[in-house]
């Protein structure tokens, strides 16, 4: 069995020993491993021979690796070491973050197919994939003036603190979203922020649309109506305390198989937004659900 052990060297938390023993444990449990690595540019080769494809990373990186595979045209069983520094994926399928137990338990999930897969329906960006989430609006803004520097220091703290720099130069935005439900409604918003959410899971232990899962057919969009400083941080405040977001009266929580966006003033059409994480080079026109999966191999207790 052939394992290509994918890593991302950008990661904020990015371990070279710690890469060295995963590799080292999947050879313990019989497995050849092949090194690669993420590019920023997404091109990068999914060998043909390996069996399974094993991403070390955040959700930006498995992000990279899912459109290759897309690419590429290969359907191969996929896992993520969580090594990144948000690790959303990895934590909805229960992947540990001890490097000789993952192993472990991905190579004896490896050998149950039957039990032991996970077919995730893909959504997509202007026809490229992407894993967990979307947004645009003050969270969008943080990720485009983060530092990177302070991200390798302290983690996914470093959008926390650029957020709170926002406080001075508040974002107002509008967006025009066109949302088709899966009966096949439309129903249009105006936005000053939203998320596209298909992970359980948001920026950590939160979560905004309590159904989401990356095994559904549909994605759930968060508009929030209003979204000035006040607006925002009651926002924030309810998904802290576990609260559906969706009680707000500013908020909207629908869920969707197409999204179409519009912007209605110059400075909106600037807005950053982020992808699993990243900054996304231009602002998205449609996000709709594909019509293909990717297969996650599940750890199974060995």
């Amino acid at each position: 069995m052939i394992v290509q052990l994918i890593h991302n060297p950008a990661s904020g938390t990015f371990d070279e020993a710690r890469l060295d023993v995963l590799s080292r444990a999947f050879q313990a449990c019989g497995a050849q491993v092949r090194l690669g690595r993420t590019e920023i540019d997404g091109r990068f080769e999914i060998l043909p021979e390996c069996d399974l494809v094993c991403v070390s990373g955040g959700d930006g990186a498995l992000r990279l690796v899912v459109a290759s595979m897309v690419r590429a045209g290969l359907s191969k069983p996929l896992c993520i070491f969580p090594a990144g520094t948000v690790n959303l994926v990895a934590k909805e399928l229960g992947y540990s973050s001890d490097p000789e137990i993952f192993a472990r338990e991905i190579m004896a999930g490896f050998l149950s197919p039957e039990t032991a897969r996970l077919e995730a329906p893909l959504v997509t960006s202007d026809g490229q994939p992407f894993v967990a989430c979307i947004s645009a609006g003050p969270d969008g803004q943080a990720v485009a003036r983060h530092s990177p520097a302070l991200k390798k220091r302290i983690g996914g703290a470093a959008y926390a603190w650029s957020l709170i720099k926002l406080l001075g130069d508040w974002p107002k935005l509008r967006f025009l979203l066109t949302v088709e439900s899966p009966d096949g409604t439309t129903k249009q918003l105006t936005s000053g922020a939203f998320y596209v959410i298909k992970a359980h899971h948001y920026a950590g232990n939160w979560t905004l649309a309590p159904s989401a899962e990356l095994a559904s057919d549909i994605f759930h969009v968060i508009a929030l109506t209003r979204a000035r400083r006040r607006d925002f941080f009651r926002f924030l405040a309810a998904v802290v305390l576990g609260r559906d977001p969706a009680r707000l009266d500013f908020v909207q929580s629908l869920p969707a198989c197409r999204l179409s966006i519009t912007t209605a003033d110059e400075q909106s059409r600037c807005a950053a937004f982020q992808v699993d994480g990243d900054l996304l080079p231009k602002p998205p026109r449609e996000i709709r659900m594909a019509d293909r999966t990717v297969a996650y191999c599940l750890p199974l207790p060995a």
